[in-house]
């Protein structure tokens, strides 16, 4: 779901962060990969993310581990409950930055994630479920 993987062209100069930019890249990224040709739509993908999830939970899915989604939820679920920020929320819209970038970054690769998700269901052969 892109965490920790490096950019493109950039592999040996460091692992993407979580700042502006790379959430910006990263739902750059995600429309560019909705607009290629026979790629599933946003709404595709929104759709399967339920059946996502399911299948993950219940490893039918090899894309992703059942730890990886349970883990990095959890962890943006803290991160965005938790009353320490890297921009403390007592600074109206520029405090709520911060865990709106963490947001979108997780929402995006899990949307990312479904549109893998659907290209492996639409795989000829047998039924993957």
């Amino acid at each position: 779901m892109g965490a920790g993987v490096p950019a493109k062209g950039r592999a040996g100069r460091g692992v993407r962060g979580l700042d502006g930019a790379a959430v910006g890249r990263s739902a750059w990224g995600l429309y560019r990969e909705t607009r290629r040709p026979g790629a599933p739509g946003p709404g595709a993908r929104v759709a399967a993310l339920p059946r996502l999830v399911g299948d993950v939970l219940l490893r039918r899915y090899p894309g992703v581990g059942p730890g990886k989604l349970v883990g990095l939820g959890l962890l943006v679920g803290l991160y965005l409950v938790s009353p320490l920020d890297a921009v403390p929320d007592v600074f109206p819209v520029v405090g709520w930055s911060d865990d709106t970038a963490v947001l979108v970054w997780f929402l995006a690769g899990l949307t990312r994630e479904s549109g893998r998700y659907v290209e492996w269901r639409r795989a000829p052969g047998p039924d993957p479920v």
